[in-house]
């Protein structure tokens, strides 16, 4: 006979199997909530930079534009004013040059002795005036009833504003910003879930 009892089997108790797969609805359900926040973040940064594209920047453009052709017609007045000085203060300035009055005649006295007179001294060109002499002269009389016309301003320079172009101009500085807080916020959750579901 042998001793081999088979009851010593029947009490045995199987251990309960280590769980290997992820089983925690606890789990699933932070995931799905993390990627609805996310999602949310996504839509309405989506909608931000709609409504800045579709509704802020062309009325800002169009304010712009506005702007620029009142500057403009300011602009053209003050030249069209200017040039209306210069020609009014040419027109006055060949007047006074051509109209010289003229020696009315007088009763002279017939003088009884003659006396010798010197010849008064005559202002003689050392030469013929040339067509380009007289253009510069012309020329130099311009720039002077031009200063004359603006009051001897000097010119200043002006500054003038960046070209608008390229993305950052586009879209805007706070859109950047949002869209880097955005993927740090990602790359903070999926971390953090890779690590709490690795342990």
């Amino acid at each position: 006979m042998s001793e081999f009892n088979d009851n010593q089997f029947e009490e045995f108790e199987e251990e309960p199997q280590a769980n290997t797969g992820p089983t925690r609805p606890g789990g699933n359900r932070n995931f799905i909530l993390a990627i609805g926040i996310l999602g949310a973040i996504a839509l309405l940064t989506l909608i931000v930079l709609i409504v800045l594209g579709l509704v802020i920047l062309p009325a800002r453009n169009q304010q712009r534009l506005q702007q620029a052709a009142m500057i403009n017609a300011a602009n053209t007045a003050t030249s069209q004013a200017a040039t209306q000085l210069a020609q009014i203060q040419q027109i006055k300035l060949s007047a006074t040059m051509t109209a010289s009055p003229t020696p009315v005649p007088s009763a002279t006295p017939v003088v009884a002795i003659a006396t010798s007179t010197q010849a008064p001294p005559t202002a003689t060109l050392s030469g013929p005036v040339s067509a380009q002499d007289l253009s510069a002269r012309t020329q130099t009389v311009a720039v002077l009833l031009t200063q004359a016309a603006g009051g001897n301003k000097t010119p200043t320079a002006t500054t003038t504003a960046l070209p608008t172009t390229g993305f950052a101009d586009e879209v805007g500085l706070p859109a950047l910003i949002g869209l880097a807080v955005l993927l740090v916020v990602v790359i903070f959750l999926v971390r953090r879930m890779r690590l709490s579901s690795s342990s």
